[in-house]
C-alpha cells in the first residue's frame, strides 16, 4: 500500500519548516511529526499554532537562537562526571534563553495561554546561572577568577612565560655567532636554538631536532631547561585545578538535571510551534477549523508546494451526504493535482499545521489511503495496472467509515470497457464503507452513476474550448469531458477522419451523453467567468467598506479622547471654582464682615459660576490666525469664518466647526524651511493628508514611492501618528514598508491591532 506522507511529498513541507526552526529539539520535533487521530490533542496543538502566530504577528518572534539537545550531554556527563567548558556554555545559554522568554511573555501580556503554560513551567536556575557565570567567560574557556588557587597559579605560569622569554632572548644574542639565524624555534614543546651543526658542542644543552639537510642542530639550553620543567609543572597543576572547577559545576547541573532538562525541552518545543507559525505566516496560510463530523471543506485551497505566483486556488467539499466526489475533465487539466491538494492539505491540519486557504473546516481522519502516480512494483513483478489494482484492493479491505480515500484515474490500464466495469465496482465499495473519496475518472458510467446514487457527487476541471488549453480551475457538483478527440485534432491528427471513426465507434447513448456534458461544461464557463467578476467587485467594497470604517473608527476614538479631556478638564475647573466659593461663604459667615465686603465677594462669587459655565474671549479672529481652544485642548489653523463658527484644521489633520468666542488667539507655530534651488516640494508635496494611506494592488515601486512622498507630506503637516494600509497578500509590501520605515530617523512602527487592521496594516509614529 502506497505511503501517505511519501506519496503527498509532506517531507518537502517539513523541510521548509525547518528552515525557520532554530534548535536542535525544534528541528526533532518538526521530523517526527505524524497524523493525530485524538481530537483533543489536535485541537490543542492548531490552538497552539494560531496563538503563536498572533503572538509573532503583534510582537514579532520569540527570543529563542541556537539550543542543542541537552540530554545527551547530561548523560555523557553522568558517566565522567566532568562537563567541558562548551557543555556548560550550552547550559548557561539555555537559562538565559529561559529569562528572556518569560520577560517576553511578561511583556505580552496574558492574552495567550498556551504560551502561558509552557512559559510558566520553566524552572528559574539563578544559582546555576550565576556558578556558571564565575567560572565560564564567554569565549567558552574557565576564568581566573574560578578559584583563588588557579588564579594564583596563572599568575606563577605568566611569571615564569616572562623569565623564559628573557632568558631565551638573552641566550640567542650569547650564542649569535653559532646560530644559522637569530629566529627562537619550538620542538616538541620546547624553545630550542638553531645551532650550526659544526658548532652544536658549543650550546651546552638537549639536542631535540637535526634539519633535512643536517647544517641545522636545534639545541634546547641547559639554562631553559629548569625553567620549561617548572612551566610544564605549573601547567599540570593548571590542568587538574580546570578540572576540579568543571567536575564542581557539573555536580551543580547534575543536581537539577531535571529542571535543565525539562527547560531545554520547553525552548525546543516553542522553537517548533514558533517554525511552524513563521512558515505559515510567511505563506499566508490559516489554522482550520476543527468538525465532528467526517467533512472536509476547502475555500482557495491551493497546492503548498506549486510556486504561489502561479498556483491557482480551488474550492473543494466532501461531506457525511456527499461522501464521495467524483473529478473529471481533461488530460493534464489538474485532477492529479486536486487530489494531492485535498490529501496534502488533510494531512498537514492533522499534522497541526497551518493551511494555504483563505477558509477551511475538516473533519478528523484515522487514515488517508491514496492510489497515486505509478504503482508498478518491480519487487512484485507486477505491472502498472496490476500494481494499481494490489494497492486498490489493499484500500478496500481496510479502509472504514473514518478514513479518506483519493483514487487517480481509476480503471486506466487496461481495455476500456472492463475499466469502466472496474471502476464502478471500486466506487460501490468504497461507497458501502461509509468512507470518504476523491476519484479522478475519465469514464461517462462513474458519471451517470454519481447522477443516480444520493452519496455521490460530480465535479470536473474546468477547460477553455476556444484555446483547447487547461485552465486549472475545478467546479463541483459538475462533470466534465475529456476533451481528448479535440486535443488530438488541435495537434495534428485528421479531424475528418476522428468524426467518421467517432460515429461509427461510439454509441449514441455515450455521444448524447457527451454532448449534454459539452453544453454544461460550456455554460459552467460562462458562470464561472460571471461569478469571479462578481467576487471581485464584492471584495471591492468590502475593501471600500473596511477603510470607510477604519476612518470612522479613528474619528470614533479622536473624538472619545478629547470628550474625556474636556470631561477632566470641566472637573478640575468646577474643584476650583468650589473651592473658592467654599472660602466666600465662610467669610460671609464671620459675624464682624463689612457691607461693601460682602457686595465684593458676592460679585465673586457670580464671577466664578460663569467660569464655570463656559470660558470665552472676546478676540478678533481671521481667516488664517492660529487658535486654540484650551478646554478640549485644541490648536489649529483658521481655515473660513462662518458666520460665529470658524472651521478649523488641527494639528493632526482633523476638521472642526467652532464657536468664535471660544478661541484664543495663538502663534503661529514654526516651520522648518527647506532650501532648494527648484520648487520640489510644491511640485512633489501634496498638503492634502489623511490618516492613513492604502497601498493594496500597488506594484512594490509605485507602493514605494506613495510611502515616500505620503510621509513627507505627513512631516510637513506635524502629524505624528499615521498608518499604513499593506494587506496580507504576499507580505511583499508589508517586507518593502517595515525595510523603508527601519531606514528612517526618529520613526518608530508596529503592526496593527485588532482594531487598527492587525497584520494587515502598520502603524507608524513620526517623532521630531
Amino acid at each position: 500500500m502506497l505511503n501517505a506522507y511519501r506519496t503527498l511529498e509532506f517531507s518537502k513541507i517539513q523541510e521548509k519548516i525547518l528552515e525557520f526552526c532554530k534548535t536542535e529539539k525544534g528541528r526533532e520535533e518538526v521530523s517526527s511529526l505524524k497524523m493525530l487521530i485524538n481530537k483533543n490533542d489536535l485541537k490543542n496543538k492548531l490552538e497552539e499554532l494560531d496563538e503563536m502566530m498572533n503572538i509573532i504577528s503583534r510582537y514579532g518572534p520569540l527570543p529563542i537562537s541556537s539550543s542543542v539537545s541537552l540530554l545527551t550531554l547530561i548523560n555523557i556527563a553522568k558517566k565522567t562526571a566532568m562537563m567541558t567548558a562548551n557543555d556548560l556554555g550550552h547550559v548557561l545559554n539555555d537559562i538565559e534563553q529561559c529569562n528572556k522568554l518569560i520577560a517576553h511573555y511578561q511583556k505580552i501580556g496574558t492574552d495567550f495561554p498556551h504560551l502561558g503554560e509552557y512559559i510558566s513551567s520553566m524552572v528559574e536556575l539563578s544559582s546555576l546561572e550565576a556558578a556558571i557565570k564565575r567560572c565560564i567567560t564567554p569565549s567558552l574557556t574557565v576564568s581566573d577568577n574560578a578559584s583563588p588557587e588557579l588564579k594564583e597559579i596563572r599568575r606563577k605560569i605568566k611569571s615564569l612565560e616572562a623569565s623564559l622569554n628573557s632568558k631565551i632572548s638573552s641566550l640567542a644574542f650569547s650564542y649569535s655567532q653559532y646560530l644559522n639565524d637569530g629566529n627562537v624555534t619550538i620542538r616538541e614543546g620546547h624553545f630550542v636554538l638553531p645551532v650550526k651543526t659544526s658548532y652544536k658542542n658549543k650550546v651546552l644543552g638537549i639536542i631535540y631536532d637535526v634539519s633535512d639537510s643536517g647544517n641545522t642542530t636545534f639545541i634546547e639550553p641547559l639554562e631553559l631547561v629548569q625553567l620549561n620543567n617548572d612551566i610544564a609543572s605549573k601547567k599540570l597543576e593548571e590542568n587538574e585545578e580546570v578540572r576540579k572547577i568543571l567536575k564542581q559545576l557539573t555536580a551543580l547541573v547534575l543536581l537539577q538535571e531535571d529542571e535543565v532538562i525539562h527547560n531545554n525541552n520547553v525552548i525546543g518545543y516553542l522553537d517548533f510551534v514558533a517554525g511552524k507559525a513563521n512558515y505559515a505566516l510567511s505563506e499566508d496560510m490559516v489554522v482550520a477549523n476543527l468538525s465532528d463530523k467526517q467533512e472536509i471543506h476547502l475555500y482557495d485551497a491551493k497546492h503548498p508546494l506549486i510556486d504561489r505566483n502561479k498556483v491557482i486556488g480551488n474550492e473543494y467539499h466532501l461531506d457525511e451526504e456527499k461522501r464521495i466526489v467524483v473529478i473529471s475533465g481533461p488530460n493534464a487539466g489538474g485532477k492529479t493535482v486536486s487530489l494531492k491538494v485535498v490529501g496534502l492539505l488533510s494531512l498537514m491540519n492533522q499534522c497541526g499545521l497551518a493551511l494555504p486557504v483563505k477558509e477551511a473546516t475538516l473533519g478528523i481522519f484515522n487514515h488517508i489511503y491514496l492510489d497515486i502516480g505509478d504503482s508498478q512494483s518491480l519487487s512484485d513483478n507486477l505491472s502498472t495496472f496490476s500494481g494499481h489494482m494490489k494497492n486498490i484492493a489493499e484500500i478496500l479491505d481496510v479502509t472504514k467509515g473514518k478514513d479518506l480515500v483519493l483514487l487517480d484515474e481509476l480503471g486506466t490500464g487496461t481495455d476500456p470497457k472492463e475499466g469502466e466495469i472496474i471502476a464502478l465496482v471500486v466506487v460501490k465499495s468504497i461507497e458501502k464503507k461509509h468512507s470518504l473519496a476523491l476519484i479522478s475518472s475519465h469514464y461517462s458510467k462513474i458519471k451517470e452513476y454519481a447522477y443516480i446514487s444520493k452519496n455521490i457527487e460530480n465535479s470536473s476541471m474546468l477547460f477553455n474550448e476556444e484555446e483547447l488549453l487547461p485552465t486549472y480551475i475545478y467546479k463541483y457538483q459538475t462533470p466534465g469531458k475529456s476533451y481528448g478527440l479535440e486535443v488530438a485534432g488541435r495537434y495534428g491528427i485528421n479531424k475528418d477522419e476522428i468524426e467518421e471513426v467517432k460515429k461509427e465507434y461510439l454509441s449514441k447513448e455515450n455521444n448524447d451523453f457527451d454532448v449534454l456534458i459539452g453544453k454544461l461544461q460550456t455554460q459552467i464557463e460562462e458562470n464561472e467567468r460571471l461569478r469571479r467578476e462578481n467576487e471581485q467587485t464584492r471584495l471591492n467594497l468590502e475593501k471600500e467598506k473596511k477603510s470607510l470604517e477604519n476612518s470612522y473608527n479613528a474619528l470614533k476614538n479622536q473624538k472619545d479622547h478629547l470628550l474625556e479631556s474636556v470631561k477632566k478638564e470641566k472637573e478640575q475647573l468646577l474643584d476650583e471654582v468650589k473651592s473658592q466659593i467654599d472660602y466666600v461663604m465662610k467669610e460671609l459667615n464671620k459675624g464682624d464682615i463689612k457691607l461693601h465686603e460682602a457686595i465684593n465677594l458676592k460679585k465673586k462669587v457670580e464671577e466664578m459660576e460663569d467660569e464655570a459655565i463656559e470660558i470665552t474671549y472676546n478676540e478678533e479672529i481671521k481667516e488664517n490666525d492660529y487658535v486654540s481652544m484650551p478646554s478640549l485642548s485644541l490648536e489649529g489653523r483658521v481655515a473660513r469664518i462662518n458666520g460665529k463658527k470658524a472651521h478649523i484644521l488641527s494639528s493632526d489633520g482633523l476638521a472642526y466647526d467652532i464657536e468664535i468666542s471660544k478661541l484664543h488667539k495663538i502663534a503661529s507655530p514654526k516651520v522648518n524651511k527647506v532650501k532648494s534651488s527648484d520648487n520640489y516640494y510644491e511640485n512633489k508635496i501634496n498638503t492634502n493628508v489623511g490618516l492613513e494611506l492604502n497601498i493594496i494592488g500597488m506594484r512594490r515601486d509605485e507602493a514605494k514611492e506613495a510611502l515616500e512622498k505620503y510621509l513627507d507630506n505627513c512631516k510637513i503637516k506635524n502629524i505624528r501618528q499615521v498608518r499604513i494600509i499593506h494587506g496580507f497578500g504576499s507580505g511583499t509590501l508589508r517586507k518593502m514598508v517595515h525595510e523603508y520605515l527601519s531606514t528612517l530617523k526618529g520613526v518608530k512602527y508596529r503592526l496593527g491591532d485588532i482594531n487598527e487592521g492587525g497584520g494587515g496594516a502598520t502603524v507608524v509614529i513620526l517623532h521630531d
